[in-house]
């Protein structure tokens, strides 16, 4: 049973949910639509309409006999005081000076969440955001979790908590990180003359079928949940290596019996082999800082040949998913060369066939010869 002032309450509050982005309802709706929501009868709402009314919260164009609003309804409800947690968030904001003040008022809401925190930990969360905000570009295809753990407090749930809403308001770009963790998928030999590490699973699942499988292993990604929803699998994998594989889930390929993922990484004879193209070489650099002894793969040969056949190369636009794509500065000699052969045209590692990588695969792009010899 309601309390005398709880109906008055009931209406107030679902007042003020439904003038969130207007301060202007419709009148002749609004008595059923209150009803409704507050589960309260039309005589009891129209009662709390009259009092709200002699308070000069709300107006309407007219009223009717039975004290129903009609035409146009403007709701003047006194602001709420701010919540508890407010006060504490606020000062944490305040106290960061690399926030602008309208950084402080896009995060404002953010504090909600965390009205149960000590203060003391308030600006470590301020200070992850912007750090946040700023490594953002670096950490493409990383999962969610992972970066909310490495930013915020070891909390694999507290980015996802703070509200999209603000975190894309101040600069975040949350679709760069993707929403479940990735699965590392290897195939091939037991005890792998060499390792390919492969941007895409097309050309992986190629590859696994080939009889290179039988002196080489392979290791691609299938993106997230075995989802091929995301085309963006060479930044995963980059991301993978960069974070030596924690969070990722390691499948075997039916029929394969090769070594863990991380055996792999560490093999002395390890390649890569992706798009030709400039995000391929950028991924290729990536995945390089962390396993220096990576090389080009000779797959990439018959790519560059590619290059020069107008039918078998394509141009950096929209229509291929390659539009977008900007030169950078490599530090590594290989990657070097290879941009200056696709700074106009590009090749997708899709075009080279099953007798190739037969040929060619554990095999480092410099063996490569002219016509297809490997040296």
């Amino acid at each position: 049973m309601m309390m005398a002032d709880e109906p008055l309450e009931a209406v107030i509050q679902e007042l003020r949910r439904q003038t969130r982005n207007s301060d202007v309802l419709q009148g002749g709706t609004l008595v059923a639509r209150l009803e409704q929501k507050t589960k309260l009868d039309a005589a009891a709402i129209r009662t709390q309409l009259k009092a709200i009314k002699m308070r000069g919260w709300i107006e309407a164009s007219s009223w009717s006999a039975t004290g129903n609003p009609v035409g146009r309804v403007r709701v003047r409800l006194p602001a709420l005081p701010p919540p508890a947690w407010h006060e504490k968030w606020n000062a944490a904001l305040v106290a960061c000076p690399e926030l602008s003040d309208a950084d402080r008022q896009m995060l404002s809401e953010c504090g909600a969440c965390l009205a149960d925190m000590d203060a003391t930990e308030l600006p470590k969360i301020v200070d992850g955001l912007v750090r946040l905000r700023r490594d953002q570009t670096s950490l493409f295809g990383m999962p969610k979790f992972l970066v909310s753990a490495r930013y915020l407090r070891a909390s694999s749930k507290m980015l996802n908590k703070l509200g999209t809403r603000a975190i894309r308001a101040f600069g975040i770009d949350l679709d760069l990180f993707p929403d479940h963790p990735p699965y590392v998928v290897t195939a091939g030999a037991s005890n792998p003359k060499a390792v390919v590490l492969v941007e895409n699973p097309t050309s992986f699942e190629l590859a696994a079928r080939t009889s290179a499988a039988q002196h080489c292993a392979f290791i691609a990604t299938f993106g997230f949940g075995l989802s091929k929803s995301s085309e963006d699998f060479g930044n995963q994998l980059a991301c993978m290596v960069e974070d030596g594989l924690s969070g990722s889930i390691t499948l075997m390929r039916e029929g394969s019996t090769p070594p863990t993922a991380r055996e792999l990484l560490a093999h002395p004879n390890i390649t890569f082999w992706g798009d030709l193209d400039i995000a391929g070489m950028q991924i290729y650099e990536r995945i390089g800082r962390h396993v220096p002894a990576i090389t080009l793969s000779a797959l990439y040969g018959p790519m560059v040949e590619a290059l020069t056949v107008n039918d078998l190369r394509h141009s950096y636009v929209a229509a291929v998913g390659k539009s977008g794509q900007l030169m950078f500065s490599a530090t590594r000699e290989d990657s070097r060369k290879l941009l200056d052969c696709c700074q106009e045209w590009a090749v997708d590692q899709e075009l080279v066939t099953a007798k190739q990588i037969e040929q060619l695969a554990g095999k480092a792009l410099g063996t490569y010869g002219a016509g297809g010899k490997v040296e």
